[in-house]
């Protein structure tokens, strides 16, 4: 895909979020209403106030789980729009762990983060790289005999930073041999691009992926 037709996707998902956004804004207003409206109402002229009170919650629930899900996707169309920026790491996994949950292929997988310590920023093009990332995620789900939990670990080292992708596999075995991936070939022109050393890990107890950032990133 061309990248003025990546940039329109992502112009396009970033005014439908925001105005999206708006609406829930409204629900929320307009239950606060029926709420000071039930508050003023007496008992006896309000039979249904317990039900009608249960209701209102729900909805003010809802409209919190919605804005947090409406503002994460517009912030996901606003890196479409970002060929380069400085980015916080653990923010950027942290926001991945989130859009991971809500795609079908990788919804039954519990991804945990270990953040990194102190923080630090990359440079890098963070739609890619969270391209990437969920490749490699999708690949280490499918190449063991159904993962159910992986870990995000970050860490610096003198070759630059890590961003290792680990297999909580207990019983699991690895299914594919002790070389790089031929499923992630798709990815190789992006990590390429942004600089990205992609390794296997295969060793007692733990599988999986590392990508390694150049010091330069950071």
């Amino acid at each position: 895909m061309r990248e003025a037709e990546i940039a329109l996707i992502g112009e396009i998902t970033a005014g439908v979020t925001h105005e999206f956004k708006n609406v829930l804004a409204t629900i929320r207003e307009t239950s606060g209403l029926m709420g000071d409206l039930l508050a003023l109402s007496r008992e006896a002229s309000f039979p249904h106030r317990e039900k009608f009170a249960k209701i209102l919650t729900t909805i003010n629930k809802q409209v919190t789980r919605g804005k947090e899900i409406s503002g994460r996707l517009n912030k996901f169309a606003h890196s479409l729009n970002e060929p380069e920026s400085r980015v916080e790491l653990n923010a950027l996994l942290d926001q991945l762990a989130f859009l991971v949950q809500c795609l079908a292929s990788l919804k039954p997988v519990q991804l945990t983060i270990h953040p990194i310590e102190p923080p630090i920023f990359v440079h890098t093009n963070p739609f890619r790289f969270q391209l990437i990332l969920v490749a490699c995620l999708e690949y280490c789900k499918e190449c063991t005999d159904g993962a159910r939990r992986i870990t995000l670990q970050s860490r610096k080292t003198g070759k630059g930073i890590a961003v290792r992708i680990v297999i909580e596999a207990g019983s699991i075995s690895i299914k594919k041999p002790c070389a790089l991936p031929c499923e992630l070939s798709d990815i190789q022109e992006a990590t390429h691009d942004l600089g990205i050393q992609l390794l296997l890990i295969s060793t007692p107890g733990q599988h999986g992926l590392e990508l390694i950032l150049p010091l330069s990133a950071g």
